[in-house]
């Protein structure tokens, strides 16, 4: 079963993922501590988000060349250095703006480096690959619930450069953890000459345009991305932090958490006819958190429905997906995958970004009023969409698939 092994990969995925789970908080109030507003905030948490789209379509290609693993490694080392760096100049008073969103920039490569192993690698250290990842993906779910309001807590005791600094301190851990762990021989995979990419994402782009269920999704995300998700996490972020406290926002944090694995459970629970349909009609929860936020709403009322907001987008998440992988031909579902992730969050860094400019020119209860309306409005036009609220769960089989199916 390789249990060794995969202890080892657990113990470096769950220990990296504590510290890039604390950092949002302590990056935002490193940042307002320094005096640069939301507009910093929105630069600062937007810049990994630059590199990690640009490499999506490629970082895959570059790990079946050299495998996963030293692009790992090479990933926590670039982490390791950037978060460093950042902890120092925040611990000595010299962290200009210019240094959070340049250090940033680098931890948003390692992450674009580091994510192609997280897809592949664990088939090569256990045998046992369902029981596996579902064991990471409820650390990751734990993980993300209890390590912001961790962040709040300490972020009272502690300045935020020590904060960053254990974020730093995660990744030195998962690289020692991995450097030790020995993949066999087999990751060398076989060479691909530059030709064979490109005509794989001419054919990937191909197969997207021809689902017209799948690209109106992802270019109405693109939109929430800029308009909707983008502004208002820069937003809450800010207003949290300066009107509540740094621990009522990490505990806010939390709370979107328990949402979420609320999402996941009623998706245990529900089989919809139309899933689609039900996705986006979950959707709808996520417009309350924004007209909360507008209306300068009390903790509480923030709290609920942020919490009601992540059990929405939880359940579209769930059943989007599972709806993409049926829909799609196991053939091209990476390839397709590649161009959801960019196209959805393509735009999202720029929403973050120009999310504090925007407000200091009309005030953050137009824009958040904007944002509730693109969200309303995006959500109708898919369920005008015919294919979105007629697609089955999942498509109806030939009989020669019927007959090539595998047995399970």
């Amino acid at each position: 079963m390789g249990l060794p092994r995969f202890r080892r990969y657990f113990a470096a995925r769950t220990i990296s993922l504590a510290g890039d789970a604390m950092l949002p908080v302590a990056l935002t109030v490193a940042v307002l501590q320094e005096g640069y507003g939301a507009t910093g905030v929105g630069l600062v948490l937007a810049a990994p988000l630059v590199p990690w789209v640009a490499l999506m379509l490629f970082s895959g290609v570059l790990a079946d060349r050299i495998g996963p693993l030293p692009m790992m490694l090479s990933a926590d080392l670039l982490r390791l250095i950037g978060q460093g760096v950042l902890a120092s100049a925040l611990l000595l008073g010299h962290a200009s703006l210019a240094l959070l969103v340049v250090m940033q920039v680098l931890s948003g490569i390692g992450t674009a480096l580091f994510q192609p192993g997280v897809g592949s690698i664990v088939r090569d250290i256990t045998d046992d690959v369902q029981p596996a990842i579902g064991l990471l993906r409820t650390a990751e779910a734990t993980v993300t619930m209890l390590a912001p309001p961790a962040a709040g807590l300490a972020l009272t005791l502690l300045d935020p450069g020590v904060v960053v600094g254990i974020d730093a301190a995660t990744f030195a851990s998962s690289g020692v953890l991995l450097l030790f762990l020995r993949l066999p021989p087999r990751h060398r995979a076989e060479r691909k000459n530059g030709r064979y990419l490109r005509s794989d994402l001419v054919e990937g782009w191909r197969e997207f345009r021809s689902r017209r269920w799948l690209w109106m999704v992802i270019v109405t995300f693109g939109l929430f991305g800029l308009l909707v998700f983008g502004p208002f996490y820069v937003l809450s972020t800010a207003t949290i932090t300066e009107r509540h406290g740094s621990q009522m926002y990490g505990i806010a944090v939390a709370l979107q958490g328990v949402g979420a694995v609320l999402g996941g459970l009623v998706c245990g629970r529900i089989r919809p006819r139309r899933p689609l349909l039900v996705a986006v009609c979950a959707l709808f929860l996520t417009v309350p958190q924004i007209l909360a936020l507008a209306a300068d709403g009390p903790m509480p009322l923030l709290a609920g429905t942020i919490c009601l907001g992540a059990l929405g987008r939880s359940v579209w998440s769930v059943l989007w997906s599972s709806t993409e992988q049926l829909h799609v031909p196991k053939a091209v579902l990476n390839r397709i995958y590649a161009y959801d992730v960019v196209g959805s969050v393509a735009l999202l860094p720029v929403g973050r970004a120009l999310a504090g400019p925007l407000a200091a020119i009309v005030g953050d209860t137009n824009v958040l009023l904007l944002s509730a309306a693109t969200a309303l409005l995006g959500c109708a036009a898919m369920l005008a969409t015919r294919q979105i609220r007629t697609l089955p769960a999942a498509p109806a089989l030939s009989s020669t698939e019927q007959a090539n199916r595998p047995a399970h």
